[in-house]
């Protein structure tokens, strides 16, 4: 079996809400000054850059996580330039845990939580991956 999958866009659903508010706030104003330069300019600035900020801080949220699970390895990887890779094999798992807020359970998301007898916590966690119960499932499976 192989599964491949990075954090749900859902999962930062306020960041994306935080996103269109400035993005109409932009779009109102610069319609409201039409005819003034160096309103648009300013407006540009104080909307525009916030706005390129956070796209690119929710887009680097989701690509800079990859979780897979392939070769019998459960693995999730962080980082662009920096990384850090997490794995543990499937034999190993000995607790598969779903945590879910109620925010979450909306969207249908969550985190899912690997661990093994070798350490008290999770050595592996996937975190905000659609359909958690479903991931679960499948690690279950393979057991």
């Amino acid at each position: 079996m192989r599964y491949e999958d990075r954090p749900a866009l859902r999962n930062q659903w306020g960041a994306v809400s935080v996103l269109m508010v400035l993005a109409v706030l932009l779009m109102v104003s610069l319609n409201g000054t039409r005819g003034s330069g160096s309103d648009s300019g300013f407006l540009l600035v104080a909307f525009g850059l916030p706005l390129l900020a956070l796209s690119l801080f929710i887009a680097y949220r989701h690509f800079s996580w990859r979780f897979t699970i392939e070769d019998g390895v459960i693995e999730s990887r962080h980082g662009l330039v920096g990384r850090e890779v997490r794995s543990v094999r499937v034999e190993d798992v000995r607790n598969i845990n779903v945590k879910q807020t109620i925010w979450q359970r909306i969207l249908n998301l969550g985190d899912v939580e690997f661990s093994s007898a070798a350490t008290t916590g999770a050595e592996v966690v996937f975190v905000g991956v659609s359909r958690p119960l479903r991931v679960k499932d499948k690690i279950q499976s393979m057991l």
